[in-house]
């Protein structure tokens, strides 16, 4: 069994090796891993000087990964490949810690492995590869009775993002579910939560020290950046329905795998609750299976938005549940000896299962595709860091990107919020020094070409950058005085 999972482990760095290098930063990675410039820098170790919308585990983990491997964008993106490749163990583990069987552990590690979800989303620098892998870990923990273990990493993970709080109520369900009179630890519940909130303080005590230096809250912040959490409008139930079904049918993309756990997960629920009540395998059952599910009805029912990387944390909970699933249906070969009836599944499982993986890594599925919108970019930042020094670079929607692409450029960045405001500017400076503006394929510059045209200005195309599959992505232009 040792051998099955360091093939699976092999397995999983090699599946997720090419999204990883292959994805061009979407915004929000390189705004992360400008961050972590600022902290590995030295310029603002608080980060007081930016709007920090998340908690602070993630810069500083992105700022460490840059003072060992430079500022490269993989390196940004390390942290999130290292915990996505954590959680297929943990996953196993926790198969195993909470139904005392080594195939069940293996099948949910397989599912980890080859989940298109895990596959294209574990090598990014978004918090919610970390999120999982701690908060998975936290799980573990409380499953083989290590409670204060559970609380700090339990903590760690709402120290990644927000929505590690998920993971609080889970945790402490699993130490109640395996509860041994032996214990020796008879009040876990505080232990874990002790604990848990020892690590959230540690968080709330940096953000007051940011606060104290002028800075915003970063729970403030984030609140306003998803516009306020409420309860969405009846309206909107069914589209949202729609939109979050139509993503979670591709954590596996299997029509044959997602049919059995549509069938298989009310059948454990059903005989957890009616024929076998109160049993541990049943309890831990019933307790993944409504995990999933209010997951999936908060994100439903509250208005955040519908992306992918939202949907990660019920990967490896499903992985388990699909493990048992699995399990159950060997009995079923009842012509095959024990270890047959295992080792059959097991393989059915791994083949329908990698076709859709090599599918998420030729980007068939609709996960990450907003990262290809992206595709040409570094193009664009190779362009703009070889510019004469005080050059002037207009933004308005690539700011992220600027600001961690050409960090020690010397240019000047200006964001231009309309485009009066633009024409004003190039008025009074545009004959100082040479000015740049890039626009992405998805905006036109037709308002601002009408703009500066009644002040004698033109956009001058100087570089085109295209995606793999030759379509134009980016448009550099110097904003020059008309000729006529």
């Amino acid at each position: 069994m040792r051998w099955v999972y360091v093939g699976l482990l092999l397995l999983a760095w090699a599946l997720r090796l090419p999204p990883l290098l292959r994805s061009p930063l979407h915004p929000d990675e390189a705004l992360y891993g400008y961050w972590g410039l600022l902290i590995s820098q030295g310029r603002d170790v608080w980060l007081k000087s930016v709007p920090v919308y998340k908690p602070p585990l993630l810069p500083y983990v992105v700022a460490s990964s840059q003072l060992l491997f430079g500022d490269a964008s993989w390196a940004v993106r390390l942290p999130g490949l290292v915990a996505g490749v954590l959680t297929v163990p943990l996953a196993g583990a926790l198969a195993r810690a909470l139904y005392k069987d080594r195939w069940t552990g293996a099948m949910a590690a397989a599912g980890v492995v080859v989940s298109p979800f895990a596959v294209v989303l574990s090598g990014t620098a978004f918090p919610d590869p970390v999120v999982v892998a701690l908060g998975l870990a936290a799980c573990l923990a409380a499953a083989r009775g290590r409670t204060r273990w559970g609380g700090l990493l339990g903590g760690l993970s709402f120290a990644a993002k927000q929505t590690g709080l998920v993971w609080l109520p889970l945790l402490i369900l699993i130490r109640i579910t395996r509860f041994d009179s032996q214990d020796a630890d008879r009040r876990f519940p505080l232990s874990i939560i002790g604990c848990w909130m020892l690590v959230v303080a540690l968080v709330f005590g940096w953000d007051a020290a940011r606060i104290s230096q002028g800075a915003t809250s970063f729970w403030q912040v984030g609140v306003v950046g998803y516009g306020g959490l409420r309860l969405i409008w009846p309206q909107e139930l069914l589209s949202r329905l729609q939109g979050w079904c139509e993503l979670i049918r591709y954590v596996f993309a299997s029509p044959i795998v997602n049919g059995l756990l549509l069938v298989g997960l009310p059948a454990l629920v059903a005989i957890g609750i009616f024929r076998h009540p109160g049993e541990r395998d049943s309890l831990a059952d019933i307790l993944l299976t409504f995990f999933v599910l209010f997951y999936f009805l908060f994100h439903w029912l509250v208005a955040l938005p519908i992306w992918d990387r939202y949907l990660l944390p019920v990967v490896p909970a499903l992985a388990v549940l699909l493990g048992r699933v699995g399990r159950r249906a060997a009995s079923w070969l009842s012509f095959l000896s024990s270890s047959w009836r295992v080792g059959v599944v097991f393989f059915l499982l791994m083949v329908f299962l990698s076709v859709p993986a090599f599918q998420a890594i030729a980007s068939r599925y609709p996960i990450g595709q907003e990262r290809a919108a992206y595709e040409g970019i570094e193009d664009v930042i190779s362009f703009l860091s070889e510019l004469p020094e005080g050059s002037v670079v207009y933004h308005h929607w690539l700011g992220w990107r600027y600001r961690y692409g050409l960090w020690d450029a010397p240019v000047y960045l200006a964001y231009w919020p309309n485009p009066a405001w633009l024409a004003r500017d190039v008025e009074v400076f545009g004959g100082r020094e040479p000015r740049y503006i890039v626009f992405p394929e998805w905006e036109s510059s037709a308002r601002i070409e009408y703009t500066l045209d009644a002040i004698g200005y033109a956009l001058d195309p100087v570089l085109t950058a295209a995606r793999s599959n030759g379509a134009r992505s980016f448009t550099v232009y110097r904003l020059a005085r008309s000729l006529d």
